[in-house]
C-alpha cells in the first residue's frame, strides 16, 4: 500500500479499532511498516492537527508521531528523518494551540518538547522567541485556550531542556529566558488578580500553568534567582499571593487546582534551597517566606495533628508542613556547613554565603525559636495521631511495616523526626540539656494513666532515641534504661502501655551501635524482648513483637556483639521467632522474620545447639512449598540463605540439611529452572557452603548428585554470572579440595579445559577479589599434583591447550600491567617451575617460537620477576614460594637464569637472613599466614574449622615444600645439581663474577645453624 494522506488516515482508523480482528492486525503491522519512508511523520502531523478528523485517530496519530520522534530524529539514527521533512514539520508544531482536548493538548506538548531537546539551540535556534510571539498573539486574541495549551507546551520545554547539564543547550536556554519570563510573570499577574477579584474558577488553571512555569524557571534555568530583578518581584509577589491563599482557603471554595496553586508556591520555595540555600536567604521577601512557613505549621499543628488521611482539605495543611521543614531543614544543615552543602553547579561568593549565614542567625533561627520548634514537634508532629493509632489497631502488621520503611520527605512524622535530629546536631549545646530535663524531670508529670499522657511520653522518648548520637557520650543511658525506661515499658496498666514497649525497643534499636551498653544492661534488654515476644503477655500485640524483633536483629547483627552473653537466651529466642512464624500473615512480616532467624543462626555460631538448628530446618520445606505465588517469592531467597548458614552452624552435622538442600541447588542453579534468574545467586552461595562444610571425615561419592550439578550447572554460571564471579570460582576451587583428582581424569578432559578457558578470557579484565580466588586454586591443584609428574604434566597441558597458562606469561610480560597483579601470577609460575622447571621452559619454546626469541622472552620475564621480588613481594611465606621457583630454573641449565646470578644470591641472603627454619622440617611460624585462601572464621577461635579447611591445611602441610622443605637444604642441593651439570670450571668462572661481599654473606648465612 502507498504511503499518502488518506491511506496513511485509513490505517489510523482500523488501527485504533475497539475489536481486535487481522484488520487491525493488518494495519498496525503497515504502520510499522511505513514509520521508516520518508514523509511519514510529516504526514502523522498533518492527521492529528486535523480537527474535523475522528479524536481517536487523531491521538493514535500524535502518539504515532511522538514516538517517531525519539525514534527517528537524530541524524545518527536508522531511517533518520530528513533536514527537509524536519523542517516542514517545525513549520507546523504549533498548528496545533487551539487544540480544545487537553490530554491531546498535552501529548502535542510532549512532542514539541521532544523535537526541542534534538534542535535547540542548532537547528531551531530562535524557538522560545518563537513561543513568546504566539503567546504574545494569543494574549491579544484574548484566546484563553491557546494560552493554555502554549503555556502546557512551555512546560514541556523547558523541562526537556533543563535536563541537559553538559553542551550548549543549557547556556543557551539561559541566555533566551529573559525573553520568555516578564511575558510569564505578566500572564500569571493578570490571571492571579482576575480570578481573586471574580472567582471565576474556569481561568484559574491558566494562572496555575503559568506559576507551573515560573517554577521551573526559577528553579531549573537561573542559577541565581536572588540577582533577576524580576524574579526577585515575582517571588515578593509570590509570597503575598500565597499568604493570600491560606488565609483565605476556606473562601475559594477549595478544590484540586487550589491545592495544586498553594503547593505550588511551596514547591517553589523548597525547590530553591534544595539547589543553594544562600539564593533563598538574600532574597529581599526570604524573612516574608520563612516566617510564614513557620506560621503554618504553628497554627496548623493541631489540624494536621488530627488529619486522618481521608480529608483532601487537611492533607494540604500536611504538605505545606512536610514543605516548610524541609526547608527548615536544608536551612539548618547550610547554616551550620557555613555553605559546603552547595554542590560545585550552585557555588555562591563566599561574601554571599557569610551573608546568608548572618541573616539566619540574627533574623530567624533563635534560641527562643528553636524551643519552641521542639516543642511543636514534641506536641504535634512527633506524637503519634489518631489515625496511627486506628491503623495500629486495624492493621498492625501492616502499620508496622509501613512505619519501618517510610520516606521522611512524604511523610510528616517521619519529616519531623528527621528535622529534629537536624536540630539537635546543629543546636546541641542547646538541645541537651533541654531534651534531657524533659526525660528525666518533666515525665513525673504524665503518671497518670491515660492515653494523652502516653502518648507525650512515646514522644518525649522519641526525641530522646532521636538524639543518641548527640547526647550518648554525656549521659548514664544505662542508669536511665533503669531508672526510667525499663520501669515504664513493663507497664501493663492499660492496653495502651503497647506504645511506650514499642517505644522503648526503638529507643534500644537507635542506641545499640554507640558503643554505651553494659553487659548487664544488655542482660536486661535480652529478658525485656523476651517478655515482648511472650504470647502469654496481653499488652504485646504484634506491632510491639515486630519492633522487639527489629531491635533484636539490630544487636545481634552489630559489629560489637558478644555472642557468650547471649549464649543463655538463644533457646527462648529461637523458641519465640519459631512460634512467630506460624502467625504472620503479610509478606513483607515474614521476610522480615526469615531475615532475622538468618542472622541469629549466622551471629551466634557454634553457641546455638544441634536441636534448635534442627527445628529451624524444619520450617524450610513448609514456607518453601507456601511461597509459589508471585507476591512471595522473595522469601525463598530468606530460606536459602537462612539453609546456607545452617549448614555453616551445623559444620560436622550438616549432611542434616543435605535432604532438603541438595535438591534446592538444582531448583536454583538449573539455567532452565523457573527460578534461577530470582535465586540463583543464593543458590550459589548455599552450593558452596555445602562443599565447604562438607564433613572432613567423609569422601564424595563420584555419583553425589553435587558430582552431577557440577556438569550440568557450572559452565553456565561461570560464562553468565559474572557479576559473582569469585563466588562461582569459589565453588570451582572447593571441589578441587574435596575430590582432588577429578579435574585432571580423561573424562573430564573437554569440561575442564570449557572451564580453563573461560578462566583465560576473563584474566585480563578480572577483579583482584576473583584474582586472588583463581590464584590461590591453581597453587592448590599445582600443590595436589607434585606427588605425580604424571598427573602434572596432565594439569600443565590442560592449562596449556585452554590458553590459560598462555595468559598468565603474557599478563606478566605485559609492561603496563599492575605490579600487585604480575606478583600474584608469577606465584603459579614459581610452582610450576619448583617441580618441572624443564616444562617451563618448554612452555616458554612453544609460547616464542625460535632460540633467540625463547631466551629474550625468558630473560624478560626473569626480569620482571626480579623487579617484583624487590618491591612487591613483602610476607615471607610468598618469598620462599618465589625463591624455591627462582632456584629449580638453575637446575636448567639455560644460560639466561645464570646472567643475574648476583640479584639470586641476594635473594637468597635476603630469605636466609629474615627467616630461621625449623632444622627438622623447614617450616616456620611466619609460613602459615598471608594464604589467599583463609577460613571464614579464622579471627573467631570459638568456631570449628570446616572440613575444607581441614583439607587445605593437610594439603599444604604434606605437599608443601614450603612447609616441608629446608631452604638452606634446596639451594645447596641446586647449586651441587647445577655444579655437576654445568661443570666445575664453568661454576668457578660464574661464581667468580660476583661481588666478594656478596658471597661472603651468602656463604655465612648457610653455615649459620637452624632451629632445631
Amino acid at each position: 500500500m502507498s504511503l499518502d494522506l488518506l491511506s496513511l488516515t485509513d490505517c489510523l482508523t482500523q488501527a485504533n479499532s475497539s475489536e481486535r480482528n487481522s484488520h487491525q492486525k493488518l494495519a498496525e503491522n503497515q504502520l510499522k511498516e511505513w514509520e521508516r519512508q520518508p514523509g511519514f511523520h510529516q504526514l502523522l502531523q498533518t492527521v492529528y492537527t486535523d480537527l474535523s478528523l475522528p479524536l481517536q485517530t487523531r491521538w493514535l496519530a500524535i502518539i504515532s508521531f511522538k514516538n517517531g520522534v525519539e525514534r527517528y530524529w537524530r541524524a545518527s539514527k536508522v531511517n533518520a528523518i530528513s533536514k527537509e521533512e524536519k523542517s516542514a514539520i517545525r513549520q507546523h508544531l504549533f498548528d496545533l494551540i487551539d487544540e480544545p482536548n487537553k490530554q491531546l493538548a498535552i501529548q502535542n506538548a510532549q512532542a514539541i518538547s521532544r523535537v526541542c531537546r534534538f534542535d535547540f539551540p542548532q537547528e531551531w535556534p530562535t524557538m522560545l522567541d518563537d513561543i513568546e510571539r504566539i503567546l504574545q498573539q494569543s494574549l491579544v486574541e484574548n484566546n484563553n485556550v491557546k494560552i493554555h495549551n502554549m503555556l502546557i507546551i512551555l512546560n514541556q520545554v523547558i523541562k526537556n531542556l533543563a535536563m541537559a547539564k553538559i553542551g550548549r543547550t543549557r547556556p543557551a536556554l539561559q541566555s533566551k529566558a529573559p525573553i520568555i519570563t516578564p511575558l510569564i510573570i505578566k500572564i500569571y499577574t493578570n490571571f492571579f488578580n482576575e480570578w481573586i477579584e471574580n472567582l471565576d474558577f474556569g481561568i484559574v488553571e491558566i494562572g496555575y500553568l503559568s506559576l507551573k512555569v515560573m517554577r521551573r524557571l526559577i528553579t531549573e534555568v537561573y542559577d541565581s534567582p536572588q540577582q533577576s530583578p524580576e524574579l526577585t518581584e515575582f517571588l515578593s509577589l509570590s509570597v503575598r499571593h500565597f499568604e493570600l491563599l491560606i488565609t483565605g482557603y476556606e473562601k475559594y471554595s477549595p478544590n484540586d487546582i487550589l491545592e495544586k496553586y498553594i503547593k505550588c508556591y511551596a514547591k517553589i520555595y523548597n525547590l530553591i534551597v534544595k539547589s543553594n540555600p544562600t539564593s533563598l536567604v538574600l532574597l529581599p521577601c526570604s524573612k516574608e517566606i520563612l516566617f510564614l512557613l513557620l506560621k503554618i505549621i504553628q497554627e496548623k499543628a493541631q489540624t494536621v495533628y488530627n488529619n486522618d488521611g481521608d480529608n483532601d482539605a487537611d492533607g494540604v495543611w500536611e504538605f505545606l508542613a512536610i514543605k516548610s521543614l524541609l526547608i527548615f531543614k536544608n536551612l539548618i544543615n547550610f547554616l551550620f556547613k557555613k555553605g559546603a552543602v552547595l554542590t560545585l553547579k550552585s557555588k555562591s561568593s563566599k561574601a554571599d554565603v557569610e551573608n546568608a549565614i548572618n541573616l539566619l542567625t540574627t533574623q530567624f533561627f533563635s534560641e527562643d525559636l528553636i524551643k519552641s520548634l521542639t516543642d511543636l514537634l514534641i506536641n504535634y508532629y512527633i506524637k503519634l495521631k489518631p489515625s496511627d493509632l486506628e491503623s495500629w489497631a486495624n492493621e498492625p502488621e501492616e502499620w508496622a511495616n509501613d512505619e519501618a520503611n517510610q520516606n521522611f520527605e512524604f511523610q510528616i512524622r517521619q519529616c519531623a523526626e528527621n528535622f529534629f535530629q537536624d536540630l539537635m546536631v546543629n543546636f546541641k549545646d542547646l538541645l541537651v540539656p533541654y531534651v534531657l530535663n524533659k526525660v528525666q524531670n518533666e515525665m513525673s508529670n504524665y503518671n497518670e494513666v491515660s492515653v494523652q499522657n502516653i502518648l507525650v511520653k512515646d514522644s518525649v522518648f522519641s526525641i530522646f532515641q532521636l538524639s543518641a548520637n548527640s547526647i550518648h557520650e554525656i549521659i548514664d543511658f544505662n542508669d536511665l534504661c533503669t531508672r526510667i525506661f525499663f520501669p515504664e515499658a513493663l507497664k501493663n496498666d492499660m492496653s495502651e502501655q503497647r506504645i511506650i514497649k514499642r517505644r522503648v525497643c526503638l529507643l534500644i534499636n537507635e542506641w545499640v551501635g554507640l558503643s554505651v551498653i553494659t553487659p548487664a544492661t544488655y542482660q536486661n534488654i535480652y529478658n525485656l524482648l523476651l517478655n515482648f515476644l511472650d504470647p502469654s503477655n496481653p499488652i504485646s500485640d504484634t506491632v510491639v513483637k515486630l519492633t522487639a524483633i527489629q531491635a533484636l536483629k539490630t544487636i545481634i547483627t552489630d559489629w560489637d556483639f558478644k555472642k557468650d552473653d547471649f549464649k543463655p537466651f538463644i533457646k527462648d529466642f529461637t523458641h519465640h521467632l519459631l512460634s512467630l512464624t506460624t502467625t504472620m500473615e503479610l509478606t513483607e512480616s515474614k521476610l522480615f522474620l526469615l531475615n532475622t532467624i538468618s542472622d541469629l543462626i549466622a551471629r551466634t555460631n557454634p553457641h546455638i545447639s544441634v536441636n534448635e538448628l534442627d527445628q529451624l530446618l524444619n520450617i524450610v520445606p513448609k514456607f518453601w512449598d507456601d511461597s509459589n505465588n508471585s507476591n512471595e517469592l522473595i522469601l525463598k531467597n530468606s530460606l536459602l540463605r537462612i539453609l546456607k548458614n545452617l549448614v555453616i552452624s551445623l559444620n560436622t552435622n550438616s549432611h542434616t540439611t543435605w535432604p532438603i538442600a541438595l535438591p534446592l541447588i538444582r531448583v536454583c542453579c538449573s539455567p532452565e529452572s523457573e527460578y534461577h534468574s530470582l535465586l540463583s545467586e543464593d543458590g550459589y552461595e548455599l552450593w558452596l557452603a555445602i562443599l565447604q562444610y562438607y564433613p572432613a571425615s567423609q569422601q564424595l561419592d563420584i555419583s553425589n548428585s553435587l558430582i552431577q550439578d557440577l556438569n550440568d550447572f557450572y559452565l553456565h554460571a561461570l560464562m553468565n554470572q559474572t557479576e559473582v564471579l569469585p563466588l562461582i570460582i569459589e565453588i570451582w576451587r572447593s571441589y578441587n579440595i574435596l575430590i582432588p583428582g577429578l579435574f585432571i581424569e580423561d573424562g573430564t578432559k573437554e569440561f575442564v579445559l570449557g572451564v580453563f578457558s573461560t578462566f583465560a578470557k576473563y584474566l585480563p579484565q578480572m577483579r583482584d577479589d576473583a584474582l586472588d580466588i583463581l590464584i590461590s586454586y591453581l597453587e592448590i591443584a599445582l600443590l595436589e599434583n607434585y606427588n605425580s609428574a604424571e598427573n602434572f604434566k596432565k594439569l600443565l597441558s590442560l592449562m596449556m591447550e585452554s590458553r590459560l597458562l598462555p595468559t598468565i606469561i603474557e599478563m606478566v610480560m605485559d609492561d603496563d600491567q599492575a605490579h600487585l597483579t604480575i606478583a600474584k601470577l608469577l606465584l603459579v609460575l614459581a610452582r610450576i617451575a619448583y617441580f618441572m622447571p624443564g616444562d617451563l621452559i618448554e612452555v616458554f619454546r612453544y609460547l616464542f617460537p625460535g632460540d633467540s626469541e625463547t631466551s629474550a622472552a625468558l630473560k624478560k620475564c626473569i626480569t620482571v620477576w626480579y623487579a617484583r621480588m624487590d618491591a612487591t613481594v613483602g610476607n615471607p611465606r610468598n618469598r620462599k614460594i618465589h625463591v624455591l621457583g627462582l632456584t629449580a630454573l638453575l637446575k636448567t641449565g639455560n644460560p639466561v637464569f645464570f646472567e643475574d646470578l648476583s640479584a639470586l644470591v641476594s635473594l637468597w641472603i635476603s630469605s636466609l637472613e629474615e627467616v630461621n627454619e625449623s632444622a627438622n622440617s623447614g617450616d616456620c611460624e611466619t609460613y602459615h599466614s598471608n594464604y589467599l585462601y583463609e577460613f571464614q572464621f579464622n579471627d573467631d577461635l570459638t568456631v570449628k574449622e570446616n572440613g575444607e579447611y581441614v583439607r587445605f591445611q593437610e594439603l599444604f602441610k604434606t605437599r608443601d615444600p614450603v612447609h616441608n622443605l629446608l631452604i638452606k637444604q634446596f639451594i645447596n642441593s641446586t647449586l651441587n645439581e647445577v655444579e655437576q651439570s654445568i661443570g666445575q670450571q664453568t661454576w668457578a668462572q660464574l661464581v667468580s663474577q660476583l661481588d666478594h661481599n656478596l658471597i661472603e654473606n651468602f656463604q655465612y648465612f648457610l653455615r649459620l645453624p637452624t632451629n632445631s
